[in-house]
């Protein structure tokens, strides 16, 4: 279903409105690719120092200073300004409403030549004008380290507490008759890297709370989300071998386990469920060419009740830059995962996506985008899908080492099979504002 021409038409009045007055504004964020409850286990690592990325290319002149404390760099910023949504509950019956946003950061760095020390710190205050059961308030910390044990060998340990809104593309949520959901989740984990020659092995342990919080529906009430409680613990081993300094092979295996808290109601078993994934696959990193990750496998989902079948099959990861000139990078994406729901009796559905960035530095210290992402959902036992599909653009001007200028605009649409999956609905968003650093 789409959005009438008079609901996108004020949702355009209200950018407008919010666009003039706005002082400053959180960095545009990517819309693809984003990832469901969990990070990924470990990086992709085909980043061999051969070729940098249009944001990841160095602009000194551009760079914050911060401040300096000690033998560490301590970088602050605020965030602030406005735009507005033609569908601010994503409803099949849209209401636009604009909004104003405040996010304040930081981050303590280490300056050691050797090991490394990092805690940050960020907030995210969006308030919705008239609609106050949508406004926003999500914060994270991050706190990691890293133990060099001679040149090629370092244990690094992270902790990263947050509070998070649960992405309506997550497969996990209906917006049918809730406000937003949100969740609290800590995660830890501890990943240990050895190089000996060609070879390289990865071994990373990881665990993760969930603890969901009440659902704000739209009559004012609100609905208990404690059966969706869960802890997940899970071990990763990769190992890598170089053919040549552009292009290595890699197998990576994982276990996960899921444990919920209570019944997913009375006399219906929850979740709890053993993973496995096995992964096989190349990342290569060719000079002012291409650099990528592509791994293909087998995943399957074993759950602890009778009540829900296992699922299983082919489990695919992929990430591809490439690099037309220096100033121009092309990012392709691709997964199919596993993901554990609560919706219907499914049990778990596929979570497949493909996406694609363009970011293109058009003047010095002027950088814009373009992104694309298309999601199929496909629920198992039950044979229902969600299909989605998003599209944006963004400008970032550097103005100064202090002052930075973004923009965004994005269009999503969601259109599941069922009702029990939420309702369809398009969305359309704009933000626009500045950013002061140190």
């Amino acid at each position: 279903m789409t959005v009438s021409a008079r609901s996108v038409n004020r949702g355009w009045r209200l950018l407008l409105c919010a666009a003039v007055p706005a002082c400053a504004i959180a960095p545009a964020r990517a819309q693809v690719g984003e990832s469901l409850l969990l990070p990924p286990v470990i990086p992709p690592g085909f980043n061999r120092g051969r070729n940098q990325s249009v944001t990841e290319l160095p602009r000194r002149a551009f760079d914050p200073v911060g401040i300096r404390v000690g033998s560490f760099n301590l970088l602050p910023s605020i965030q602030s300004g406005g735009g507005a949504t033609s569908n601010t509950y994503y409803t099949a019956q849209p209401t636009a409403s604009a909004f104003i946003t405040t996010v304040p950061s930081a981050t303590l760095i280490s300056r050691w030549s050797r090991h490394e020390l990092m805690v940050s710190g960020t907030g995210t205050f969006r308030e919705y004008l008239g609609e106050s059961r949508r406004n926003e308030a999500t914060w994270q910390s991050d706190v990691r380290g890293r133990v060099d044990l001679g040149r090629f060998s370092s244990v690094t340990i992270e902790e990263i507490s947050s509070q998070v809104n649960e992405s309506q593309f997550s497969g996990e949520v209906t917006p049918t008759v809730a406000a937003i959901s949100r969740y609290r989740r800590d995660f830890v984990s501890v990943r240990g890297v050895n190089q000996v020659g060609r070879t390289r092995t990865t071994l990373a342990a990881d665990y993760a709370s969930f603890r969901f919080r009440p659902l704000p529906l739209f009559d004012g009430e609100t609905r208990d989300q404690s059966n969706r409680d869960r802890n997940v613990a899970r071990v990763t081993g990769q190992f890598e071998y170089a053919q040549s300094p552009s292009l290595a092979f890699f197998v990576q295996g994982s276990f996960a386990n899921q444990a919920f808290r209570t019944e997913l109601s009375p006399g219906v078993p929850n979740l709890d469920s053993n993973g496995l994934r096995a992964l096989g696959g190349i990342n290569f990193d060719l000079p002012g060419k291409v650099r990528g990750s592509l791994g293909v496998g087998y995943t399957r989902q074993v759950f602890d009740a009778g009540f829900y079948k296992p699922v299983g099959g082919v489990s695919v990861e992929g990430r591809l830059e490439v690099f037309p000139s220096r100033l121009t990078t092309v990012t392709l994406g691709a997964r199919r995962s596993i993901e554990i729901t609560s919706l219907g009796t499914s049990g778990a559905f596929w979570d497949n996506r493909v996406n694609a960035r363009v970011d293109r530095e058009i003047w010095r210290g002027i950088l814009v985008n373009a992104t694309g992402e298309y999601t199929r959902q496909s629920y198992a036992r039950t044979g229902q899908t969600a299909n989605g599909y998003r599209f944006g653009t963004g400008a970032r001007y550097l103005s100064s080492r202090k002052v930075v200028l973004d923009g965004s605009l994005n269009y999503s649409h969601r259109s599941p099979t069922s009702g029990t999956l939420g309702n369809a609905y398009d969305e359309v968003r704009g933000e626009v504002g500045l950013t002061f650093r140190i």
